[in-house]
């Protein structure tokens, strides 16, 4: 081994360290530099638009994608979003990419041949991939799309505003007009014409005088105000609503013809009705759904004594039947029990149609009630004092059957017919001679029939065949007499008289006075005839 001086090893060491450093300083500038071109790299992507999609779900984006379709309007989904912030740009990019998931890979142009960009859209393993790549304009990719997004909005909105139907326009703090739309312009016009040829005058006048600023606590105020247009019939009505906006407020009028017309309609309907009911001598009282009272007439208070305080509260169906009976307005049950029965039994039949029924009370009024259905659910009663009208059938029935007495008493033996020929009176004499006691109803038994049983039981006579005639209304209405011979010998003095309301009597009586003595065998035939 040579021998190395001290001053070589210095040197040795010195070149060592020094190389060391050199080879440091290098591997420091290298591994600098791909950290400069790394970081520059993820701005740089960072900075691009860029969507990851899964379906219509928006899994990941870029900063500058996010800020883009955070622009697009909500309740919407993200890639509705999307297609609404790119659609002025992009108009065809929904119908394209539509084909993704098949092409995998396409690229969609902008609609001003590329200044705006262009759209790269990947497909790989069931994600989107959507990138949007620089265009050749001066303005950077997120305003132009941006731009391009609002001049559609506004372009939208001023058509909106200006071919609306209802009158919009603007004023400020001092109420002059500072915008108008074209209908509010038109119907401006045709209160004022004013201006030179198509050109109307500005500013135009203000239509509704009475419409000042909006509040300034920001709420939207509404009030219903009308105009007359000069040469029309009728007035016209609008429904204003105003807002705040800044130092001036808009003002939005809307048609209210069809809804003043149709209150005017209903309340004259209402009102004819409010007097129709108030002249009722019948009591009405309608329930809602919720079987609370919704209206009645002032003849239900004079026949049930109902305080008009307690029925202008809206009392439930169950309090006002509760303050009848309190009042005895209505039966008394046997018991409460039975009583609340009888009322949803009452309720139930009513809601039917069906429920209808006199109440006897206990001053000896007697009151018909019945209960209709109504629209949506509401139900009807109507209470009518029948009393006069109980009292005259009582009194009718009673004077029937005092009648009724008065011919049974009678030794002739007594039938009355109706025009129609229906027996509708006989008396017990009647029954006796003839043997005709039936249990059918008088209104069943004609008098042909009768005629029929009257021939079997006597001798042929022409008084039958007239009584046929009669009967059939080909005969005259003049009296008949005749003597008709019965199987016994005795003769049966026959007598059909007229009478009042085109009836007919007709009566029989036993001939005394020629009356043959009968043997014993004779007398035994003609009981057995009921003769």
């Amino acid at each position: 081994m040579p021998f190395v001086s001290a001053a070589q090893l210095v040197f040795i060491t010195l070149a060592a360290i020094l190389g060391a450093g050199l080879v440091l300083a290098a591997l420091s500038w290298a591994f600098g530099d791909r950290r400069r071109t790394a970081r520059q790299l993820l701005k740089e992507a960072e900075a691009r638009i860029v969507f990851l999609f899964d379906d219509e779900d928006l899994i990941d984006a870029t900063p500058a994608g996010r800020s883009l379709i955070e622009q697009a309007g909500s309740g919407q989904t993200d890639w509705q979003k999307l297609l609404s912030a790119l659609g002025p740009t992009y108009p065809t990019l929904g119908e394209k990419l539509a084909s993704l998931a098949q092409e995998g890979r396409l690229r969609v142009e902008a609609s001003d041949g590329g200044l705006g960009g262009m759209i790269e859209a990947e497909y790989w393993d069931g994600l989107a991939r959507i990138s949007l790549l620089p265009g050749a304009g001066e303005i950077g990719q997120v305003e132009a799309i941006a731009i391009s997004a609002l001049e559609d909005e506004l372009t939208t909105l001023r058509a909106l505003a200006e071919d609306a139907p209802q009158l919009i326009w603007r004023q400020d703090g001092d109420g002059r007009i500072t915008w108008a739309n074209r209908a509010y312009l038109d119907l401006a016009q045709a209160l004022s014409p004013s201006g030179t040829g198509d050109v109307a005058a500005w500013p135009p006048i203000r239509i509704f005088e009475r419409v000042g600023p909006a509040p300034e606590h920001g709420e939207a105020s509404m009030r219903r105000v009308s105009i007359r247009v000069p040469g029309a019939r009728e007035t016209d009505w609008f429904d204003v609503t105003s807002l705040r906006r800044g130092n001036g407020s808009i003002h939005f009028g809307v048609d209210a013809n069809g809804v003043v017309r149709a209150e005017t309609a209903q309340r004259d309907f209402v009102q004819t009705l409010t007097k129709t009911f108030a002249n009722l001598a019948t009591g009405l009282a309608i329930f809602d759904r919720q079987r609370r009272l919704v209206m009645f007439n002032p003849a239900l208070l004079d026949l049930t004594g109902l305080p008009v305080a307690f029925l202008s509260a809206r009392p439930q169906i169950e309090s006002v039947f509760d303050r009848l009976r309190e009042l005895q307005v209505l039966p008394e049950p046997k018991d409460y029990v039975s009583w609340r029965e009888e009322i949803s039994r009452l309720e139930a039949a009513a809601k039917d149609g069906t429920y209808c029924e006199n109440w006897t009370l206990p001053d000896g009024r007697v009151y018909r009630v019945s209960g209709r259905p109504h629209p949506d659910g509401a139900i009807a009663f109507l209470f009518e004092d029948i009393t006069a009208e109980m009292s005259l059938a009582r009194r009718f029935r009673s004077e029937i059957e005092i009648g009724q007495s008065v011919i049974d008493t009678m030794e002739d033996a007594v039938a009355v017919f109706s025009p129609s020929g229906t027996l509708i009176m006989t008396n017990a004499a009647y029954d006796t001679l003839w043997g005709l006691a039936s249990e059918e109803a008088l209104g069943d038994r004609r008098l042909t029939g009768e005629v029929a049983a009257w021939q079997a039981r006597s001798a042929p006579a022409p008084l039958w065949s007239e009584l046929r005639a009669f009967a059939a209304g080909t005969g005259p209405r003049e009296s008949r007499h005749e003597l008709i011979p019965l199987p016994d010998g005795r003769k049966l003095n026959c007598r059909v008289t007229p009478v009042t309301g085109g009836a007919t009597l007709v009566r029989f009586r036993i001939d005394r006075a020629g009356e043959p003595q009968m043997s014993g065998r004779l007398a035994g035939a003609g009981a057995a005839a009921g003769i």
